[in-house]
């Protein structure tokens, strides 16, 4: 576990507008995140919470255009060069744009890891493999072989599931079950680093992360709840990065 965990703060790319989600970017990295989730809204967000799927919608109603999202995600890069960016794709996003295409960009702007629930066809793994683009894998409470061979072999990052599902929660729920998950992860020889993301909302869970040897943790919601409040906004992300630092 790091003496600081990183703080991931999770954009709705394109949401409420271009411009509003690239202010939004700004005012992330002004408040201190480590890095920036930064989603290019698929035609069908099926495997999104509601929350988060509504603002995917919102955002292609306004630009379906995935050239105008790499623009100005590019753009970006290019005014914060110091901000790294996680890209989340959907397979259907990735075919829609043109792996080639997808991973040629991602490798010029200085982006080589991307997030993703259901990439997996063969060709365009073999094209990101060529362009040393990696695939964080992701590993619920479940920890289902495949994936934690997936997560052994990562040269990136493991994402891994932070909280309880809705489902889950149930008084009995055993609240090791995050520090049992991240010792066996290490124990089967995961090196790299391991992030938690799904669910986080208060300083305490930041906490539970870090008792659970965590190195890092996503936020989304508890951040997005302010976009129209950036005083509030800064508030928040400070008591985050104070709660990443065990204070």
């Amino acid at each position: 576990m790091a003496d600081k965990l990183k703080l991931i703060a999770y954009l709705s790319g394109g949401y409420p507008t271009m411009d509003k989600s690239v202010e939004m970017a700004k005012l992330y990295v002004a408040g201190g995140c480590d890095a920036i989730e930064w989603n290019f809204p698929p035609r069908d967000p099926h495997m999104e919470a509601n929350y988060i799927a509504e603002k995917m919608a919102a955002a292609r109603q306004q630009c379906d255009d995935y050239s105008v999202y790499m623009e100005r995600l590019a753009r970006f890069k290019e005014k914060e060069p110091q901000a790294e960016v996680i890209p989340m794709l959907y397979q259907e996003t990735v075919l829609d744009i043109g792996a080639l295409r997808l991973a040629a960009y991602l490798k010029e702007n200085g982006m080589d890891t991307v997030i993703t629930a259901d990439i997996s066809a063969p060709d365009i793994l073999e094209v990101f493999d060529q362009y040393g683009i990696m695939i964080a894998p992701f590993v619920s409470f479940q920890m289902e072989e495949k994936a934690v061979v997936r997560a052994v072999e990562s040269r990136g990052f493991v994402y891994m599931q932070a909280m309880p599902t809705a489902a889950e929660r149930t008084p009995d729920f055993d609240w090791d079950t995050l520090k049992n998950c991240v010792e066996t992860l290490r124990r089967r020889g995961v090196r790299c680093p391991i992030y938690c993301g799904g669910g986080i909302r208060t300083a305490e869970d930041v906490a539970l992360i870090r008792r659970s040897g965590g190195d890092g943790f996503f936020l989304g919601s508890s951040l997005m709840e302010y976009y129209d409040d950036p005083v509030q906004l800064m508030a928040v992300m400070r008591a985050f990065r104070k709660a990443a630092s065990g204070e």
